[in-house]
């Protein structure tokens, strides 16, 4: 009669583990929520000129187009050199983005290009992931003026807080139930 006993106190403890295991094991995976905190940040500029630009390749045309006629016979070469000394500038966000910012400028006159420069600031994409627990067990002892003394604890779950206390004067005891809110 006792082995009988015996293996139903074990057969009910082993299925009393493992339903406390499974228990604990869903708690535990539902004790951690996380926050992502996503920021972009500027890096540190890159400015530079590239060299003078030299030509590859240099094509004529047969049957050129001149820009500036007055008439089909009659062109004006004033306006011609007026054109090949004028220096323009130029400068261009080229792309801003995730990525970055690229901005160029640069110069041409006499039908060359000079003063290639850029600058670059990249953007870097910072992820913060934050693990907050979501269920947070405490302790509590406590002793008052009416000579009161408690002992207890409880769990936290996100900011709201149960409690359970065993209160005695050592003549009365009793159990207090307590919620509390965290800021």
């Amino acid at each position: 009669m006792k082995t009988t006993q015996l293996r139903f106190y074990i057969k009910y403890l082993i299925i009393g583990f493992i339903i406390g295991g499974l228990v604990c094991f869903f708690i535990g995976r539902s004790t951690i929520d996380t926050k992502t905190d996503i920021k972009y940040i500027k890096g540190e500029t890159v400015r530079d000129w590239f060299p003078i630009l030299t030509p590859f390749k240099v094509t004529k045309p047969s049957d050129p187009i001149y820009k500036y006629k007055e008439n089909t016979e009659i062109v004006d070469t004033a306006a011609i050199i007026e054109d090949w000394i004028t220096k323009r500038d130029y400068k261009q966000t080229l792309f801003d983005n995730n990525n970055g910012k690229l901005d160029i400028d640069f110069s041409v006159q006499y039908n060359k290009p000079f003063n290639f420069g850029y600058s670059f600031t990249p953007i870097q994409k910072q992820t913060t992931i934050y693990k907050v627990k979501t269920w947070q067990p405490f302790v509590s002892a406590s002793y008052n003026t009416l000579n009161y003394v408690s002992v207890g604890g409880g769990f936290f779950y996100h900011n709201l807080g149960f409690e359970l206390r065993y209160v005695t004067d050592f003549n009365k005891k009793g159990v207090d139930f307590g919620l509390k809110y965290k800021f």
